[in-house]
């Protein structure tokens, strides 16, 4: 049985004792890191990659429950337990897939459930996702005077620009003469036609911000941008916390 990786993310420093005191008590649990602020725990999630978290909900700043919504979108498969001194926010907890609800004081019978539990959820995404497993999807493209293979899960998005179409990766863009509409046709679900002249690849965004009428999407590892028209908004943002139920 492996290791699992946890992160905990209380601003209290006794329970974040006690957290940490009772998981080196269980076998197959490791403490990689451990924050105060729901800031923090972003930089952790992505640094670490954790396969658990234990969050506090009341937290200054960006609060807990906001955190998970970012963490969600950054690490779909990461397992939420909030630890939490209220009972109020269960509801809201389990609609964005929280594994489990602790309320304080934190007891350690209760705690080892619910670490069971993000296992049990783990290893079950593992085998659904074993028999599922292809070769890498590619799109085909010819630029310029060859044909490239592109893998779907490198691109970040497809831009239109006048009379070629551009499609993007993290360190890369290659030019075609084919149209977004005929690319649009080859590409699997996961990417969506964002803006009239944009398709983008839900998986690969990480942040979204307003500027005036429109919406930008931000990629990881990438200071490249691409638009979501104010219509289309609502729609991606659904899709992507769809893909990361």
């Amino acid at each position: 049985m492996e290791d699992l990786k946890i992160v905990i993310a209380d601003d209290d420093a006794s329970s974040r004792t006690i957290l940490r005191h009772f998981i080196c008590q269980f076998p197959h649990y490791h403490v990689v890191a451990e924050t105060a602020s729901g800031e923090e725990l972003l930089r952790l999630v992505l640094q670490e990659q954790p396969d658990i978290v234990l969050v506090d909900i009341s937290m200054p700043g960006l609060d807990g429950m906001e955190a998970v919504k970012i963490c969600k979108q950054l690490l779909p498969s990461v397992q939420v337990i909030f630890i939490t001194g209220y009972d109020e926010f269960a509801v809201e907890a389990f609609e964005v897939s929280a594994t489990d609800y602790i309320v304080k004081p934190i007891e350690r019978t209760r705690l080892f459930y619910a670490l069971e539990k993000a296992r049990k959820l783990i290893d079950m995404a593992k085998q659904c996702a074993a028999p599922a497993k292809q070769p890498n999807k590619r799109l085909g493209i010819r630029s310029k005077n060859a044909i490239v293979l592109l893998p779907m899960e490198d691109i970040l998005f497809v831009e239109k620009e006048s009379r070629k179409t551009v499609i993007h990766t993290v360190n890369e863009q290659y030019e075609t003469t084919e149209t977004l509409n005929e690319i649009e046709k080859e590409l699997d679900d996961d990417f969506f036609k964002t803006h009239r002249s944009y398709i983008i690849n839900l998986k690969k965004v990480v942040k979204i911000t307003q500027v005036g009428e429109t919406y930008l999407a931000h990629f990881l590892n990438s200071e490249k941008v691409a638009y979501i028209s104010k219509l289309k908004f609502h729609e991606v943002q659904r899709k992507i916390f769809d893909m990361n139920r």
